[in-house]
C-alpha cells in the first residue's frame, strides 16, 4: 500500500454515465469509515449534516453551502466496509453513491462509485478527488481549511482538461 511520498489517488475511470475512483488513505480503516460516516467529520470534507445520520436504512441532507442541499437515503450501510446511499441535488437527476473500504495495516483502500451521471461526468470526476483530499485530511486528524477548495478543484480541473 502507499507508503512515504505516493499519491494517493490510484486511479480514476469514467464511462458515459459513471465515476470510479480509487484512493489510499494512510489511516487505519476506522478512521476513515468514522470520516465518512460521522456528520462532525462530514462537515471537513463534504458539508454540513442539517437532518437525519447515516446509518442503515436512515436518510440525510447536506449542505453543501449556501443551502444548497443534497437529499440521501442510506441504501447500504457494512461498518467499516461498504456504505451506498442516493445523492438528490435540486437540480440534478437522482444518482448512487457507493463506498467500499478494505484496510490494509495502518493504511485503508476506498474506492468510490458515482452511478446514474450521464451529463454531470465530467463535474463529477473533477470534484470527487477535491473532495477526497479534504476527507483524507479529516481521517488524518489534520483536516484542510475549506479556503483551498476551489483552488485544489481549479487544480483538478486543469489536469482532467483535454490538451
Amino acid at each position: 500500500m502507499r507508503k512515504g511520498n505516493q499519491m494517493p489517488l490510484v486511479s480514476v475511470e469514467t464511462d458515459e454515465s459513471e465515476l470510479h475512483v480509487e484512493w489510499v488513505i494512510n489511516a487505519p480503516v476506522v478512521r476513515a469509515w468514522e470520516a465518512l460516516t460521522t456528520p462532525s467529520h462530514i462537515g471537513e470534507w463534504l458539508g454540513t449534516v442539517v437532518s437525519g445520520s447515516i446509518s442503515s436504512g436512515s436518510s440525510f441532507a447536506i449542505d453543501h453551502g449556501d443551502g444548497y442541499l443534497c437529499e440521501s437515503t442510506v441504501e447500504k450501510f457494512e461498518v467499516l466496509s461498504a456504505l451506498t446511499y442516493s445523492w438528490k441535488f435540486p437540480d440534478e437527476t437522482g444518482t448512487d453513491v457507493a463506498w467500499s473500504m478494505t484496510p490494509h495495516g495502518d493504511s485503508t483502500s476506498l474506492t468510490l462509485t458515482h452511478s446514474g451521471l450521464t451529463d454531470l461526468v465530467s463535474s463529477y470526476r473533477d470534484g470527487w478527488p477535491v473532495h477526497l483530499t479534504f476527507l483524507e485530511g479529516s481521517a488524518l486528524g489534520t483536516p484542510l481549511p475549506w479556503s483551498m477548495f476551489w483552488q485544489i478543484h481549479s487544480t483538478i480541473v486543469c489536469l482532467n482538461a483535454p490538451d
